[in-house]
Order: structure tokens, then C-alpha cells, then sequence
């Protein structure tokens, strides 16, 4: 190729191409490969030729073979409809939690990984072999962001079906794994030698089973949770004890080398080999062998490497969250390591000035994935790693010899000293712990990213790019980053109308460009339901509202008081503090009802009546304009037909929102309201999509582009079959709930849905 190869484009095309491919896009093998087999033979020829294309083409290649790889990887697994007998698997994995036993293992007949649920009592042990009969099926997927998603956590971990065994028995190995008796053996001398072993099992085995979750939240608040993970600090501090034993023995440079890299072998094993164990000890065999050989690799070429290594094999660690924050972490340090020297300060100050900087380094690199997936950032993390990693380094070093057997040596009872001295420590950083949680990740958060990752990438290579250049570049995107923060929220953020799925109900939340929160509905569940302890508000609703960092809703609105739109709203009445409430103040005789009367009471939430011709104006230019119901006609509808029926507006677009309205609501509405008023790009359809609400004039006069269907499981038939023909066949695009939230988002008059 005429450009020099890169391990970092390389890792860039990896990555890109395992996410897309694990995605599940409507592209199948076969023409995937009839792509990229005439696309490879012109590479083969332009490259053979020596022309410039051929190095663009190879990417293209790469990617491909990437993607192709990552789709067959991902693909889901028809699991069978009928139940296995006598299955068998080998356990690899065992989580014991106050619910259920999980067993993981390698199921033969399928080649995948499964996952098994047993009862919390049952005593299986990693090497067990478990014989079982029943179904499996796929892991269930989170109904809305910010709910855990059982299917993502498998995922990440490789397995990919999950079974609730009928019948089952468990054959005891007669011999456990070393990696197991060896875990045993160091967990068992740890325990006996400590006080308080928690934090040490941690540190030293990643076992964090005995580590308070309380404890776990704070040096989370801290930004210090990752001291806990087995890393590059743990393989250097193993390194430079064998080192210490090495340095005694006539041995050559390159039996060092195995020995120390099978010691290394062996912790990441007893460690639960990890991806960020796994990328550090990957790390220190490329740079060791390169550096055995008398040749140097650059370090982010080499971390680049293993991160193809890694993705390669185990494409499913691209939704490893350890892995991304290690690898994200590790390459910012790497990135900007080179730019910021400290040598003209005093010796005494550079390690802390050293220390300070990477751990800035790495937080600001973490920035995006902290916020995604935390919602927050610990603005402390920098100093409290200073100040913490002393105590860590000791513990580690202590845990690892006590773990041997040092601990009749006096080791322990220093650790118990070093423990104590460091939860005053931890206590007294917690008074100053200070957490970021912005109430959007926007469009700046993600452009001071790319520029803190472009200015590194500029700054660190000087010989290439020249130092004027690069300053003037700098400073017009600092410049332009400005100019774009200044903007007012209405040119840089889009209105949002999100339908949640919350099974067969209603919810849509409303976000204003000015983060002011609109809620419609809360989703509900039958009586039956609620009656054998299911919760929608509390297991779908509040998650996500609080995934999404809603603290207060602006504005709730209560279409009418059915339990599929009503009892979901009472855990979020009870959570988020409520500026008004809005509904058509027809009662109903239901305990929901009554509940959702007395929070509104006690909490002391402004409380109105609405009805036809009133409008409630959100800052920033967007209004809600309420149609129906009318003052005259609502005492001789029913609930449906008399449910609260709006228009947002904003910037040119328009949403209809209709609850649960059917004809004879519907007729009154198209009779009181002018047709301009009614007019819409986007409908909600009446009533989850029943026939009872299907009246074509309401669809011929709103004229809308887009339609979406709340609906979840049901016995109702909804949506209804003729809707959905009506729709498609007067070229309205339509969506539903079932399998997901559905959002459209509105901006300068466009509108679209993602």
C-alpha cells in the first residue's frame, strides 16, 4: 500500500465494523459476500499495480470481513420450541445473588453459552457438570433505556440463551480446576489473616461479592471505582515482585521473560482473566517481546493491537463496559502522555504533578461513557486517585503475599492498620466528593470530546505536524466549540416526543429544547396485574425518566383515568417532584384513582381542570393546544371518548396527541375543531389502534406523515389489522411500542424518528 499501515486505523475499522455488524442490520451474508469478493480481487489487482485506490479499497475489505464476521457472531439463535432433555453442560461460571444460583457454561449442542437459573440454596461449583430438561430461550431485552437489560449483561459475557430448568441434577467433578482450588487457596489465607477482607478480595481477586455495596457507591462518587478493577497497576506490581526474586538468579533475558509472563499468565486466570486484566497482560507481552528483541513499538500502536486482538476473538466485548472504559482510559493516557512535561518542576512535585495529570487525562477521556451509561461525573476522581493509590499499592502488595501464606509473617495485621487509616481517609474525601450531572448530554459534550482527542493526536506527533499549524488549528476549533456552546438551546437541540413501552398503555414524555418535561399518561397494568406485584411505573416509567436525568417534570398530563394510562403515573407522583397537572377532571371509581387524588393532595401539586380552547406555552416557542374535551358535551361522553385530546406545536411541525378517543369522541371533536387546527405531521392513534377508533376523516383532515401506536400484549387485537391497511395504504408511516420506545424529534421544521 502506498500509506503506511496503521495498527490505530486497523483498530478504528475493527471496532467500527464489529458494532455494526452486532447490530443486526438488514444486510444478510449472502450479499455481504458478493460485495466484498469482487471488491477483494480489485484490491488484489490495484494493489498488485501499485495504484493509490488499493489502499482505500483494503479498509473497505477490512471492514467487511469485520462486519461479516460480527453479524455470523451475533446473529440471533433460533433456540428450539420444544423442550431439551437430558441436556448436559459443563459449569465455567458460577453468580450466586438472594434470588437464583446463574450457572454459565458451553452447551454442545447448539455451540453457544448458555445461562441457568437454579434455586438460591443449590451448591453448584465451577467444573460441575450440570444435566438438565427444559426450555431455552433468549435472554429478555430491557423494554426501555435506563431498565437493566438481561440480554446486553449475557451479551457482554458471551452467552447467548437462558433456561428455567424443568428437571435437573448435578454431578460434583472429582476434581476442581487448578484456577479454582488456586482462587480458594489465596481467598481462604486472605480471609483468615484480615479483619475485614472485602476490599482486599477485591483488589487482589476481583472477587467484590464481600465489598459493601455502600462502599462500592462512594469511591464510585470518588471516581475512584477504578482502583478496583484488576489492571495494568496490578500485573506492574506482580512484575516487580517476581522481579525482585529474578534478580537474584543467573538466569538469561529470556528465561526471565517466560517466567515473568507466566506468573502474569497465571494471576489473570486466578483474577478471572477480565478485559482490562486481559489488555494489560496482552500490552506487557508485545512491549516485553519487542523490547527482547531490540526493537521499540510505539505505545499506541501497541495498545491498538491488542484492541484488534481482543475484538477479534471475542467480538461480543464491544458491549463489555469494562472493556470500553479500560481501553478508552488506557488510550487518552496514551494520547496525551507525550504532550505535558514536568520536568522543570521540583523533583519532589512531579510524581504528584504526574499523577494529577493522568488521572485528568483519563477522566476526561472517560467523559462521554461516564455520562451515557452514569449519568454523572465525579468531579474529585484526580485527587481522590492520588490520594487513595498509596493505600492501594500497599494492600495489593500485602493482599498478594498474605494470599501466599505470608500471612503468619505480621502482614495482616498491617493491612487491618492500613485499612482503618484509609476509611477515615475515604470518609473525610467524601465530605468534598463533587458530582457533575448535566441535564443533557448535548451536542457540547460530544464536540469538547472530539476536540480534547484531536488536540492530543495533533500535539503528540510535532514531526509531523508542524507546532504553528497546530496551534492556529487548535485555537479556530476552541474558537468554533464557543460560538456553538453560546448558540440558544432552540438552534442546537431538537424537540423530543418519546413513546415508551410500557406494555399495553400509554406514556409519552415531551423534552423541550430548554429541558422542560411533558408527561402524557404513566402506562398502567390491569388489576390482575397489579394484584401478583407488577409495577409498571416503578420497573419501566421511573428507570428511564431517571436514565434520561429527570429530576422534575415541568408538566404532567392525565389523558383519562384508566388503569393503563393512570396507575403507572402514581410511582412517578410519588418519585419526581410535579410543577402542575393537567386532566379533564372526570372522576372514576377505582383504588388508582383515589391514590392519585391523595398524592396530588399531600404533595401539594398544582392541580387543572382543562378542556377545549386552553393552551399551555413552554419557554423556548413550543405550545400545547388543548381540543377536546368540550365544556358541553363531556358530561354524556365516557372516559375514552372524553380523553384529553392536544396539539404541540413548534417551529412548523405539529403532534396530535389523541388518548384513547373513540368515534363518538371522535366525531364531537371533528365538529367543534377547524381542520387547520387539527392539522399534524405526526398522530398518536387513537386507542392503541382499535377498530372502535378508526374514522378515516380524522386521518384525510390532519393529513399526517407519520402515526404511532402505543400498544404492548394483548388480547384486545390491537392493533387492529384495518388500521394498520388504512394507514399503509394512504402512505402513512406508522410505528409501534411493542418491541421498544419509539422517538421523533423535531427542529427547524423538520421532522423525523430515530
Amino acid at each position: 500500500m502506498h500509506k503506511r499501515f496503521s495498527f490505530t486505523q486497523l483498530f478504528a475499522a475493527v471496532a467500527l465494523g464489529t458494532f455494526v455488524g452486532s447490530r443486526g442490520l438488514a444486510i444478510d451474508v449472502q450479499t455481504v459476500v458478493i460485495v466484498l469478493f469482487p471488491t477483494g480481487v480489485l484490491w488484489l489487482i490495484l494493489e498488485y499495480r501499485g495504484n493509490k485506490h488499493a489502499y482505500w479499497l483494503f479498509w473497505i475489505v477490512i471492514m467487511g470481513l469485520v462486519y461479516l464476521g460480527a453479524g455470523l457472531t451475533f446473529q440471533e439463535v433460533e433456540w428450539s420450541h420444544e423442550p431439551y432433555e437430558t441436556a448436559v453442560i459443563k459449569i465455567s461460571q458460577v453468580e450466586v445473588n438472594a434470588t437464583h444460583v446463574r450457572v454459565v457454561g458451553y452447551f454442545p449442542q447448539e455451540k453457544r453459552k448458555i445461562a441457568i437459573h437454579l434455586p438460591p440454596n443449590e451448591d453448584a461449583q465451577v467444573g460441575d457438570k450440570l444435566i438438565f430438561s427444559g426450555f431455552i430461550s433468549e435472554p429478555s431485552s430491557a423494554p426501555n433505556p435506563g431498565v437493566f437489560c438481561y440480554k446486553t449483561y449475557l451479551a457482554a459475557r458471551g452467552v447467548e440463551g437462558v433456561c428455567w430448568p424443568e428437571a435437573y441434577q448435578i454431578q460434583k467433578a472429582r476434581r476442581r480446576p487448578l484456577t479454582v482450588r488456586m482462587q480458594g487457596y489465596l481467598a481462604d489465607n486472605i480471609r483468615k489473616s484480615v479483619e475485614e477482607p472485602g476490599l482486599i478480595l477485591a483488589l487482589v481477586l476481583g472477587d467484590r461479592s464481600q465489598l459493601s455495596q455502600d462502599r462500592q457507591t462512594l469511591w464510585g462518587r470518588l471516581g475512584a471505582a477504578h482502583l478496583l478493577a484488576i489492571s495494568g497497576t496490578h500485573l506492574g506490581l506482580l512484575m516487580l515482585m517476581v522481579s525482585l526474586v529474578l534478580d537474584r538468579l543467573p538466569i538469561g533475558r529470556l528465561c526471565r521473560f517466560v517466567i515473568v509472563q507466566l506468573a502474569l499468565a497465571g494471576y489473570v486466570l486466578l483474577s478471572g482473566a477480565g478485559p482490562s486484566t486481559l489488555r494489560a497482560f496482552l500490552v506487557v507481552i508485545l512491549s516485553g517481546w519487542a523490547e527482547l528483541r531490540g526493537r521499540r513499538r510505539s505505545s499506541l500502536e501497541t495498545w491498538s493491537l491488542v484492541g484488534c486482538i481482543l475484538l477479534l476473538s471475542q467480538p461480543h466485548l464491544i458491549y463489555n463496559l469494562s472493556f470500553q472504559l479500560s481501553f478508552v482510559a488506557a488510550g487518552g493516557i496514551i494520547l496525551w502522555g507525550p504532550v505535558v512535561k514536568f520536568s522543570r518542576l521540583p523533583r519532589v512535585f512531579r510524581p504528584i504533578a504526574s499523577s494529577l495529570y493522568i488521572s485528568t487525562i483519563a477522566q476526561l477521556s472517560l467523559m462521554p461513557l461516564l455520562l451515557a451509561h452514569f449519568r454523572e461525573l465525579a468531579l474529585l476522581a484526580p485527587a481522590a486517585t492520588l490520594v487513595l493509590m498509596p493505600f492501594v499499592v500497599v494492600l495489593m502488595a500485602g493482599g498478594m503475599l498474605v494470599g501466599l501464606g505470608a500471612g503468619c509473617l505480621g502482614v495482616g495485621i498491617l493491612l487491618d492498620v492500613v485499612q482503618r487509616i484509609m476509611l477515615v481517609v475515604e470518609q473525610g474525601l467524601a465530605k468534598w466528593a463533587v458530582v457533575w450531572s448535566p441535564p443533557r448530554i448535548g451536542v457540547e459534550v460530544w464536540l469538547t470530546w472530539m476536540l480534547f482527542v484531536y488536540a492530543g493526536w495533533r500535539l503528540r506527533q510535532p514531526q509531523v505536524a508542524k507546532p504553528r499549524m497546530t496551534y492556529r488549528r487548535l485555537t479556530w476549533a476552541v474558537l468554533l466549540l464557543v460560538v456553538i456552546v453560546s448558540l440558544p438551546p432552540q438552534l442546537k437541540y431538537p424537540l423530543e416526543v418519546t413513546a415508551l413501552n410500557v406494555g399495553q398503555g400509554d406514556c409519552i414524555l415531551i423534552r423541550t429544547p430548554y429541558n422542560q418535561h411533558v408527561l402524557i399518561d404513566g402506562g398502567g397494568d390491569s388489576l390482575y396485574w397489579q394484584e401478583r406485584g407488577r409495577n409498571v411505573g416503578l420497573e419501566r416509567v421511573v428507570p428511564y425518566l431517571k436514565h434520561r436525568g429527570i429530576d422534575k417534570l415541568d408538566v404532567v398530563i392525565l389523558s383519562h383515568p384508566h388503569e393503563d394510562h393512570l396507575f403507572g403515573l402514581l410511582a412517578v407522583l410519588e418519585d419526581f417532584e410535579i410543577g402542575v397537572i393537567y386532566d379533564t377532571g372526570k372522576p372514576i371509581d377505582s383504588p388508582s384513582y383515589t391514590m392519585y387524588k391523595t398524592l396530588i393532595q399531600e404533595k401539594g401539586i398544582p392541580h387543572v381542570t382543562v378542556r377545549a380552547g386552553d393552551v399551555l406555552r413552554l419557554r423556548g416557542g413550543p405550545r400545547i393546544r388543548f381540543l377536546h374535551p368540550h365544556t358541553s358535551t363531556i358530561g354524556f361522553l365516557d372516559h375514552n371518548d372524553a380523553s384529553v385530546t392536544a396539539a404541540l406545536d413548534y417551529q412548523r411541525a405539529t403532534v396530535l396527541f389523541t388518548g384513547d378517543i373513540e368515534r363518538l369522541g371522535i366525531l364531537d371533536l371533528l365538529e367543534r375543531t377547524n381542520e387547520e387546527q387539527l392539522r399534524a405531521d405526526l398522530v398518536k392513534v387513537p386507542h392503541h389502534g382499535s377498530l372502535a377508533s378508526m374514522e378515516p376523516r380524522l386521518y384525510s383532515i390532519v393529513n399526517p406523515e407519520w402515526a404511532f401506536i402505543c400498544v404492548g400484549p394483548n388480547s384486545y387485537g390491537h392493533p387492529h389489522p384495518d388500521v394498520l391497511d388504512y394507514l399503509t395504504a394512504n402512505g402513512i408511516r406508522w410505528r409501534t411500542t411493542e418491541h421498544g420506545p419509539i422517538s421523533f424529534y423535531t427542529m427547524w421544521g423538520f421532522l423525523w424518528p430515530w
